[in-house]
């Protein structure tokens, strides 16, 4: 949960008051990105946050899944128009299943990753 707290912390101190925009959805889908390698299927991320959520291995419920895809999108809208670069994209294009961290996102959250938790 560290990078979890970590990137609530470098929103709260980003220019304009962004954070209160990011739903703290979006925080659990760039730490299981980050925990499945930076890119993975929207399916096996849901899967990741109900398995942080639960403590246990299992597949997400369809409410779950819902809340979590509908994030997603809000966040890809909310991300275009923005200057700064977004931190989470579909590198296969509009609607591909395919979700991954941008280089910005992966920045984000190896600088406030503890050591032994960065992906190289």
């Amino acid at each position: 949960m560290g990078t979890v707290v970590s990137y609530f912390e470098h929103k709260r101190r980003a220019k304009g008051g962004r954070a209160r925009h990011i739903d703290p959805v979006i925080a659990e889908i760039l730490e299981a990105l980050l925990v499945l390698g930076g890119c993975a299927h929207r399916q096996m991320v849901a899967d990741q946050i109900a398995q942080r959520r639960s403590g246990r291995s299992c597949p997400a419920e369809v409410a779950a899944r819902d809340e979590i895809f509908a994030a997603f999108d809000a966040y890809l809208v909310w991300a275009a128009g923005r200057k700064t670069a977004p931190l989470l994209e579909r590198p296969l294009g509009v609607g591909s299943y395919r979700w991954a961290l941008t280089d910005a996102g992966a920045r984000l959250l190896q600088l406030s990753a503890p050591a032994s938790r960065m992906v190289r």
